[in-house]
């Protein structure tokens, strides 16, 4: 007899991505929050403006599938530090988590991150200047996936933070659509991140030489996560990379 409250229950309680846009609403400034529309759905972005006297354009930031857009894990130091080097800053909500899976053809969750990529570039049109990515963990897999098969523009750089699937196959499929898409991609990763990340580095490498793919830079970081150091030195190698390929 409870199992129809119970399910009442459940579908009145909210979900992971209303919950972190709850806590975004409370913790960010209002000026920074705005909405998008991507199809039939709108979602949260962060929005901040460049804090020098030239702009260089606008970095959107895309978070891991499990993340949301402040995550301290180098999402919210890189939405805030990058606008001190001239970058305005729109970090995303990525599409709902439960929406995530794995499968080799187009799946819901890449065509909804595909969505919401058109309409945050359209948001960043509006402003002057080059348009980046960075992206972090599967979410810049897929993204590498679009701009492979040309499902989207690909940015002006691309910067991709521990990027995997967790899939043995569509992991090693990776290092290839990095080396069929020919936007300039810092590669970033960190000793610590979880094995599919690490797993095919030297794979990546050895693809991108044999198609002669000449803008890719692989770095791979020490350390302890969610360091001071470990945030300044990936933010040092972003801006240096950009400013090697004259942006």
């Amino acid at each position: 007899m409870l199992l129809p409250a119970t399910a009442a229950i459940a579908q009145q309680l909210p979900t992971r991505e209303q919950l972190w846009q709850q806590d975004l609403q409370r913790q960010i400034l209002a000026s920074e929050l705005t909405e998008l529309s991507a199809g039939n759905n709108n979602f949260l972005v962060l929005q901040r403006e460049a804090l020098t006297s030239f702009t260089k354009g606008t970095a959107i930031l895309v978070p891991d599938w499990a993340e949301h857009p402040a995550s301290p894990d180098y999402m919210n130091p890189l939405r805030q530090q990058l606008n001190e080097f001239g970058w305005h800053t729109l970090a995303i909500m990525a599409p709902p988590p439960a929406d995530f899976n794995l499968e080799q053809n187009a799946t819901d969750y890449q065509q909804q991150l595909a969505e919401y990529m058109v309409a945050a570039i359209r948001q960043s049109e509006l402003q002057s200047g080059n348009i980046i990515v960075i992206a972090k963990g599967s979410n810049a897999a897929l993204l590498n996936r679009l701009y492979a098969s040309e499902q989207l523009v690909p940015p002006a750089a691309f910067i991709m933070l521990g990027a995997y699937l967790a899939d043995v196959q569509l992991n090693r499929e990776l290092a290839s659509h990095i080396a069929e898409q020919s936007t300039p991609t810092l590669d970033i990763s960190h000793q610590r991140d979880n094995r599919f990340a690490n797993a095919n580095l030297r794979l990546r490498q050895q693809l991108v030489n044999r198609n002669l793919k000449s803008q890719y830079r692989q770095r791979q970081l020490t350390g302890t996560f969610y360091q001071e150091d470990i945030h300044a030195w990936v933010l040092k190698e972003i801006t240096g990379w950009l400013h090697s390929i004259g942006l």
